[in-house]
C-alpha cells in the first residue's frame, strides 16, 4: 500500500516529503524520533480512529507505528477492504493477528484460493467477498472454519460458465458452505450482468438452506427461480418458512412467478424483482395487472421493487397499481421502473396508500407528471428519499412541490431535463438534504448560486451533463453564504464543456474534505489543472480525495500520469481513465510503473463510472 509521509516528525522516510525527513533528523539528535517516544497506548488510540488502509499506510512509516498499527488492527471487529484490492500478502498482514473480527468485506480481485487461510475465521458473522474468482477449495475452507457465519455475500467477477464449466460445480461450492454454516440467514450470490443477448441467466443454485431469511440471486431465469418454491406439501422445513426478503434479477418477470412467491412466502417483508428481457415479452410470459393484484395480498410487505430494463411493462396499468396500493398499506419503500402505461393516478395512489412511506423511486415513467407530487408532504410526511429518473414530463413545479418535504435527505432528478433554476431555488431550502442529483437538468450558474446560498447540508452533488453551467457557477456554489463547501464529499461535474482550471482551483481552495470528484469528458481540463488538484490538502497535511474520474479528458498530455506520482494525490484509491490511455505506448510513467509506486491505487481503463460499481475487470497491468 502507498506509504504516507508524516506531517509532524517521525521515523522512516516518506514519499518525497522533505518535511518528514527533517522532523526525523531533528528527533534523532535527541535520542530517537518523536513518534518513537510517544506511549504505544496513545499511538494505538490514534490509529484506531483511522480507516484500515490508512492505518496500514501509517504502519509503513516507522517501527513504532508498525507495532501500534498491528495492535490496533488486531482488535477491529468490522473491517471494510472494498475500496482497494489487497494482494494475498497484504491481506495476511492485515488479518493474521485478528481473531475477533465479526464483519469482513474484501475486494478479492487480486486474491486466489490460498487467501482462505487468512479470511476464514471462526469469529466471523458477516462475510462479503467482492469481485472474486474462487473455486471449490476456497469454499470448502469457508464452510469448515466459519461455522458461526450469519451473512454471506458473494459478488463474482466473471460469468458462471467461465469459472464453473459444469452446471453442478457452483452448486457444489455452495453446498460445502451450507454444510458448515448451519446458522446462515443472509445469502447473496451475484454474477455480472452481461449483454442480455448473450446472458443465459443461470446461476445454478440447486437449493437454499431453510435458515435463510434474506436471499439475493443475480442473474437467474424465471424457470429456475420457480425451483426455490416447493411443489408438494412436506413436513420438512423449507426456505419459504423463514424467508422474509427476496431479490432476484431475472430474464423475465411473469405473473406465474409473482403468484408463486406471494402464495408460498408467508412472512414476505421485502421483494425486489428486476428483469432484462431480450425482446418485448408476450403473454403469458409477462407481468400484468394479475400479478400486481397478487402482490396486493401481501399485507405485511414493507419494501417493494419492480423494475424492467430495456423494455416496458406494457400490460400493467393504473388498475393493477390501484389494486396493489389498496392491499399494501404499510409500504415504506417503493421502486418502480419501466411502467409506461401507469399515469399520475396510479402513482398518486401509491403515494397516498399509507403514512409510512420513506423512499419513493420511479424510473422511465413516461406518463408521470408534476401532478403526482402535489401535496406529497401531507400524503407521506415521513418521506426521506425521492428518486424520479428519466421522467421527461417533470418540470421545476415538481421540485417546488418537493421543497415542502422538510425531512427529505435524498433527491435524485437525473434525466429530468426540464428542471430549471426556479426548481433549484426551492430545493436549496431543504434543511436535511444530503444527496442531490440533477444530471442533464437545464440549470445555469444562477441556480448554482442559489444552491450555494441555501440551507442544504449536501454531501453528494451530481451536475453531470448540465451544459449551461460553467466555472463561474462552481465558484458561486462554493463561495456562497451556505455550508455546502464544508459538507460536500462527492462532486460530479462530468460532461460539462465549460469546466476549466478555475473550477478546479475553487474546489481545491474550498473543499478540502472532498473524497470523490468526476471530471469526465471535461475537455478544458489540462495538466495544470491536475497539478492544482494534486496539491489538495498539502497545507493541512491531509488529502481526502480517494476517487477521481478523468475519462475522455482529451486535452491532457501524453504523460499526464506523471502527475500522480508521489507526493501528489496522496491517498488516491481509484483513478478512471479512457481506453486510449491504456493503449498508449512510450508514456512515462507507464500504468504498470505507477501502480508499482502506488500499490494501493486502482486504475480503471474501461471508462466505468466512479469506482466501477458492480463491474469487474482484469488487472489493468495485464492489458498493457
Amino acid at each position: 500500500m502507498e506509504k504516507k509521509p508524516r506531517t509532524a516528525g517521525g521515523g522512516g522516510g516518506g514519499d518525497g516529503d522533505g518535511g518528514a525527513s527533517r522532523g526525523e533528523a531533528s528527533g534523532s539528535s535527541e535520542g530517537g524520533g518523536l513518534v518513537e517516544r510517544l506511549p504505544e497506548a496513545l499511538l494505538v488510540e490514534i490509529l484506531d480512529r483511522l480507516e484500515v488502509d490508512d492505518a496500514c499506510s501509517a504502519a509503513a512509516s516507522c517501527r513504532a507505528l508498525r507495532g501500534a498499527a498491528s495492535t490496533a488492527i488486531s482488535a477491529i471487529t468490522t473491517i471494510d477492504l472494498s475500496m482497494f484490492a489487497p494482494s494475498n500478502a497484504i491481506l495476511s498482514r492485515i488479518l493474521a493477528g485478528n481473531s475477533v473480527v465479526r464483519s469482513l468485506t474484501v475486494n478479492c480481485s487480486l486474491l486466489d484460493d490460498s487467501a482462505a487461510s487468512v479470511i476464514a475465521k471462526g469469529s466471523l458473522r458477516e462475510l462479503s467477498l467482492l469481485k472474486c474468482t474462487f473455486t471449490l477449495r476456497f469454499f470448502m475452507d469457508i464452510g469448515e472454519r466459519c461455522s458461526n457465519l450469519r451473512s454471506l455475500k458473494l459478488e463474482m467477477a466473471v460469468a458462471p460458465e467461465v469459472l464453473y464449466p459444469r452446471h453442478s460445480e457452483f452448486g457444489t461450492c455452495l453446498a460445502r458452505i451450507y454444510m458448515g454454516c448451519g446458522y446462515l440467514e443472509t445469502l447473496w450470490v451475484k454474477f455480472p450482468l452481461l449483454d442480455p443477448l448473450t446472458a443465459d441467466h443461470e446461476t445454478w443454485m440447486p437449493f437454499v438452506p431453510s435458515t435463510v431469511k434474506e436471499l439475493l440471486v443475480q442473474p437467474v431465469s424465471q424457470l429456475q427461480a420457480r425451483t426455490f418454491f416447493p411443489k408438494t406439501t412436506s413436513l420438512k422445513k423449507h426456505i419459504t418458512d423463514s424467508l422474509e426478503s427476496l431479490s432476484l434479477v431475472l430474464d423475465t418477470i411473469t405473473d406465474e412467478l409473482v403468484i408463486l412467491i406471494t402464495s408460498n412466502i408467508r412472512n414476505l417483508v421485502e421483494l425486489c424483482l428486476e428483469d432484462e428481457p431480450v425482446t418485448q415479452p408476450n403473454l403469458p410470459e409477462d407481468l400484468t395487472n394479475v400479478g400486481l393484484q397478487a402482490l396486493g395480498l401481501c399485507h405485511n410487505l414493507r419494501h417493494l421493487s419492480l423494475a424492467r430494463r430495456y423494455f416496458d411493462f406494457r400490460r400493467a396499468n393504473d388498475f393493477g397499481i390501484l389494486m396493489l396500493a389498496d392491499g399494501c398499506k404499510q409500504l415504506r419503500t417503493i421502486r418502480f421502473g419501466g411502467f409506461a402505461k401507469v399515469s399520475d393516478a396510479g402513482y398518486a395512489a401509491l403515494l397516498h396508500s399509507g403514512k409510512d412511506l420513506k423512499k419513493f423511486e420511479i424510473s422511465n415513467g413516461s406518463c408521470l407528471s408534476d401532478l403526482a407530487c402535489l401535496d406529497l408532504d401531507k400524503a407521506a410526511p415521513n418521506i426521506t428519499e425521492v428518486r424520479l429518473l428519466n421522467c421527461a414530463r417533470l418540470t421545476s413545479d415538481t421540485a417546488i412541490s418537493l421543497a415542502a418535504c422538510t425531512n427529505l435527505k435524498v433527491l435524485d432528478l437525473s434525466g429530468c431535463k426540464s428542471i430549471a433554476d426556479s426548481g433549484l431555488v426551492s430545493i436549496s431550502q431543504l434543511p436535511m438534504l444530503t444527496l442531490l442529483d440533477l444530471t442533464g437538468a437545464d440549470i445555469t450558474d444562477a441556480g448554482l448560486s442559489a444552491l450555494g446560498n441555501g440551507r442544504c447540508l449536501i454531501s453528494s452533488l451530481c451536475l453531470r451533463g448540465c451544459t449551461s453551467i460553467g466555472s463561474y457557477g462552481i465558484a458561486s456554489l462554493l463561495c456562497g453564504t451556505g455550508t455546502i463547501n464544508k459538507t460536500l464529499v462527492s462532486l460530479d461535474i462530468g460532461n460539462v464543456p465549460r469546466i476549466s482550471c478555475r473550477a478546479v482551483t475553487m474546489i481545491v481552495k474550498n473543499c478540502e474534505q472532498l473524497s470523490s470528484l468526476s471530471l469526465r469528458n471535461c475537455t478544458r481540463i489540462t495538466d495544470s489543472s491536475l497539478e492544482v488538484l494534486g496539491s489538495m490538502g498539502r497545507d493541512s497535511g491531509k488529502c481526502s480525495l480517494r476517487m477521481l474520474d478523468l475519462a475522455y479528458c482529451s486535452t491532457l498530455s501524453r504523460n499526464f500520469l506523471r502527475l500522480f506520482e508521489p507526493p501528489l494525490f496522496r491517498g488516491l484509491r481509484w483513478l478512471g481513465v479512457g481506453k486510449n490511455v491504456v493503449q498508449r505506448r512510450g508514456c512515462s510513467p507507464t500504468i504498470v510503473e505507477l501502480l508499482e509506486r502506488k500499490p494501493g491505487l486502482t486504475i480503471c481503463g474501461k471508462a466505468c463510472d466512479m469506482g466501477c460499481r458492480n463491474k469487474c475487470h482484469p488487472d489493468i497491468r495485464f492489458l498493457q
